[in-house]
């Protein structure tokens, strides 16, 4: 920062005719060759651009009357046009270096963590691959078992290419069907929806734990939580499945959310969406009779304040639909 000062302080003074001759009689007087001889002019110190334009140099009681007026005019002239010339440049970008060439060999990019770019995935103009297709049978209460016969089964649609390790989790906790048996490992038959949120959300998939406090991983996790693949898919439609974080380093288990609206941008960045909700046909495509079943329980009445159906929603059943 000091030599800049001392810099634009030095420039300045050799800008203006009359410092920068006191510049330099502050060192030696100044001689000015004027007619026959050289007359010697007594040494002057300060500079109007520090001092004010009072200072003595610039007296008009003090001019140099020695020097012909026009040959002043024309120094001032010419340094008008240099000071003019050099006050555009430092305006401007005065010096312009070029950006050291970057390194974008696959061993740099490797090593580089920072390279790395995320590429936000907006499902309501584009949905990531469907990969695989998972079922969950509900059943409200006592007595009203799901199925396809009944129309309550809930086919969730995978982006097993976007999220893998995710999915991975997920299809295994599926593949248990409806035998619940523990040696097949953790499975969601048998859980719940422990939360429904009207206009927002339900939240289900608690293994265990039926208040949704905690939950399982598959057999892969060796139970234990584990981060998310990552955050890519925004939270823009209706019926993204996304994991629920199991604590508060974000990582997740078994539970997950279904949001029932399509803007949920207060979930962008913090929960993984790595599914959606489809319709229970042949075709399995994304539409509003997938999403019937999820309103249905996002509006049934609840205890306050955790929100919790008054009546039992039981995952009765569950497993990895042939074909995907």
């Amino acid at each position: 920062m000091l030599p800049f000062f001392v810099f634009v302080v030095a420039a300045r003074l050799m800008m203006c005719p009359r410092c920068s001759r006191a510049f330099t009689s502050s060192i030696t007087p100044t001689f000015v060759a004027d007619g026959p001889g050289m007359i010697a002019r007594r040494p002057r110190s300060g500079c109007h651009l520090l001092f004010g334009r009072d200072s003595q140099h610039h007296n008009d009681d003090d001019d140099d009357d020695d020097v012909p007026r026009l040959r002043r005019r024309e120094v001032r002239r010419r340094v008008f046009v240099v000071r003019s010339s050099i006050v555009t440049a430092m305006a401007g970008i005065t010096i312009a270096t070029p950006p050291p060439a970057l390194d974008l060999s696959s061993a740099a990019l490797a090593d580089d963590d920072d390279n790395i770019i995320a590429t936000f995935i907006d499902p309501s103009t584009r949905l990531p691959e469907i990969t695989h297709r998972a079922y969950l049978d509900v059943e409200f209460g006592a007595g009203e078992r799901g199925g396809r016969k009944g129309g309550r089964r809930l086919v969730i649609g995978l982006f097993g290419n976007d999220m893998p390790r995710t999915v991975r989790n997920f299809l295994a906790l599926c593949s248990g069907g409806d035998s619940g048996d523990a040696k097949n490992g953790p499975t969601y038959a048998g859980s719940t929806f422990y939360r429904a949120l009207s206009g927002n959300s339900i939240q289900g998939g608690a293994i265990g734990d039926p208040t949704g406090k905690t939950g399982k991983t598959s057999s892969f996790e060796h139970g234990e939580p584990f981060p998310p693949d990552n955050y890519n898919v925004r939270h823009t439609k209706a019926g993204l499945v996304s994991a629920v974080r199991a604590n508060t380093k974000g990582e997740i288990d078994s539970r997950f959310f279904v949001q029932t609206e399509d803007d949920a941008g207060w979930a962008d960045g913090r929960y993984a969406a790595f599914g959606i909700v489809l319709d229970d046909n042949e075709h399995g495509e994304v539409g509003d009779k997938g999403m019937d079943l999820v309103r249905r329980i996002s509006l049934v009445e609840v205890k306050t304040p955790q929100n919790s159906p008054k009546e039992t929603i039981t995952i009765v059943g569950c497993g990895v639909l042939a074909g995907t």
